[in-house]
């Protein structure tokens, strides 16, 4: 008798185990049930992270409805949900761990005024976009005046329309600041100091990250104005910035090592699609420059294997650096890297001699040349 109560026992332990465990792997996903209308039935919503520029999953809408489900490795994420109507960009922003979210809404009420709800950090967000809401709206309706102008036109009526866009950025950033100095307990408070970092004295930024609560301090979000407030961000006229990462043979290489004489840095990332249209013109500056110029790629994909996929299909002969730590890598953050593809330019002598952002069809190959020219 004794014996089978033992067995029961155990059974019951086993079973308790098994529960615990599929309970903690639901705790671990995400879903997303969308219900909107205005959107034809095949309408496909994109979900894409912020972060690294991919898109990471579809759903389709059926009957008004569609349904994400999936999970973040490394929650909260900032995330588009994005889709496409009659060649409109529509979208909203997400800020969302491992939770159960609903998305309510009509086409027209994308991307400020839709309803989103079940996620603390996704409310918190909510609640800091609301402030801002009617200058956001009115930024958004400068930008598509002006895109609608044509070309001959832009420069005539542009300088005015993006006179009345840095009135309206220049009161948003006074409110953005506000929230970051008053919310010491929210994601959305260290990613917002994280971008406007540049626009504040350090003693501000420093006092503002030291009532963070322990848990914002020790995100992802938060390493970014840690490293900022530590060391300085290098900009043209400074040494360069040394680091190490895998490169694409799965050698460690550190970047003092593999520098030329002169070396263009890249920035870069997978799904980066201005970083793509790019990779053409570095394939033929390798070629053309190789006597004097080393290009070096620094990624800023997560995933190794998206990384490696990339570098095939872009034909990447040179040197390309992973570390594994996305945009939040050290390196990137000592570089003052913003937006990509970024390139940093670096003499014989280590120092930097530019830095830019973007691409534009030409647009490498010129700064070479102005600044090759010089030597």
């Amino acid at each position: 008798m004794k014996i089978i109560y033992k067995l029961i026992l155990s059974i019951c332990f086993v079973i308790t185990i098994i529960a615990c465990g599929e309970k903690e792997k639901k705790e671990e996903m995400f879903t997303i049930s969308g219900q909107v209308t205005g959107f034809p039935d095949g309408t496909k919503f994109y979900l894409r992270n912020l972060a690294t520029d991919a898109v990471f999953d579809s759903a389709i809408v059926r009957n008004n409805t569609f349904k994400f489900k999936g999970s973040l490795a490394s929650p909260p994420e900032q995330i588009w949900l994005n889709t496409t109507v009659d060649k409109k960009f529509i979208y909203t922003n997400l800020l969302i761990g491992n939770d159960n979210i609903t998305v309510k809404g009509d086409i027209s009420d994308f991307p400020w005024n839709v309803n989103i709800r079940g996620s603390k950090t996704q409310e918190d967000f909510n609640y800091s976009q609301s402030l801002t809401k009617e200058n956001n709206i009115k930024r958004d309706s400068l930008v598509q005046a002006f895109m609608k102008l044509p070309q001959e036109r832009q420069q005539e009526i542009g300088a005015e329309i993006w006179k009345k866009i840095g009135k309206i950025d220049s009161v948003t950033q006074v409110s953005r600041i506000n929230y970051i100095k008053s919310h010491p307990d929210t994601y959305t408070s260290v990613i917002e100091l994280g971008y406007l970092k540049n626009q504040l004295p350090k003693d501000t930024i420093q006092q503002i990250f030291k009532n963070y609560t322990p848990e914002i301090k020790e995100s992802k979000y938060a390493k970014v104005v840690e490293i900022y407030l530590k060391e300085n961000i290098v900009n043209i006229g400074d040494k360069y910035h040394d680091f190490e990462g895998m490169n694409q043979k799965g050698e460690m290489v550190k970047f003092s090592n593999i520098r030329g004489e002169y070396t263009l840095l890249d920035f870069t990332a997978a799904y980066c699609g201005p970083c793509i249209q790019a990779a053409d013109e570095l394939v033929e500056i390798n070629k053309e420059y190789s006597d004097s110029l080393k290009i070096v790629s620094f990624t800023q994909d997560p995933k190794k294997d998206v990384w490696l996929k990339s570098l095939e299909r872009d034909k990447v002969a040179w040197n390309s650096i992973w570390d594994g730590k996305g945009r939040y890598s050290e390196t990137s953050i000592k570089y003052g890297i913003q937006g990509i593809p970024t390139f940093v330019l670096i003499n014989p002598e280590g120092i930097i001699i530019d830095k830019w952002s973007g691409y534009g069809k030409g647009s490498i190959i010129g700064r070479l040349e102005k600044n090759l020219s010089k030597k």
